[in-house]
């Protein structure tokens, strides 16, 4: 149970510029304006708008952001299907899981659409938003997501190596302690 716990709270850490703390949150510029009354239909269009142009509808649609469990041993994708398993081609070892978390997730599709929505109009004013997704709309908005999705495949995988080293030291640092 503790691996599982374990193993479930890394994949809830799980490393994406979606879930650092950016510089501007250790300094509240901005802060949230906390608008928990509903949207009007100005405002709820925007966040659609906001949602669409920034990928996250797609996100939300495909049940995509829970792949990460599908590569998590400990969650015990495979117990119980020993045999099944070892007929199984590697992509349909791979795919399985995915498969599955998606078929799950389509009962809970309907909670996450509002959670994002909600917390879209908690967060930020209709004007914040007008500005948002007139960026994020524009030619140059456009490009700033096509390239940032670049910069972070391009790091992530030309820095695996330096990430190995790095998590193998911290784990002897640890033991070390």
């Amino acid at each position: 149970m503790k691996r599982l716990i374990c193993a479930a709270l890394l994949a809830l850490g799980y490393n994406s510029p979606s879930n650092a703390e950016p510089e501007s949150a250790k300094a509240v510029i901005a802060p949230a304006p906390q608008e928990s009354s509903p949207p009007s239909a100005e405002k709820l269009d925007l966040i659609h708008r906001f949602m669409k142009s920034s990928g996250l509808q797609d996100r939300i649609d495909s049940g995509s952001f829970l792949e990460r469990y599908a590569f998590i041993p400990e969650l015990g994708w495979t117990q119980g299907t020993e045999n099944t398993h070892q007929n199984k081609t590697l992509i349909e070892q791979w795919t399985g899981p995915i498969d599955a978390l998606k078929a799950a997730y389509e009962k809970y599709r309907p909670q996450y659409q509002e959670a994002y929505e909600g917390h879209i109009n908690w967060e930020f004013t209709e004007e914040e938003l007008r500005g948002i997704v007139n960026f994020l709309e524009s030619p140059l908005g456009k490009h700033y997501l096509d390239g940032s999705w670049r910069m972070e495949a391009y790091t992530g995988t030309n820095m695996e190596e330096t990430e190995e080293v790095l998590v193998t030291k911290a784990v002897e640092l640890y033991r070390a302690r």
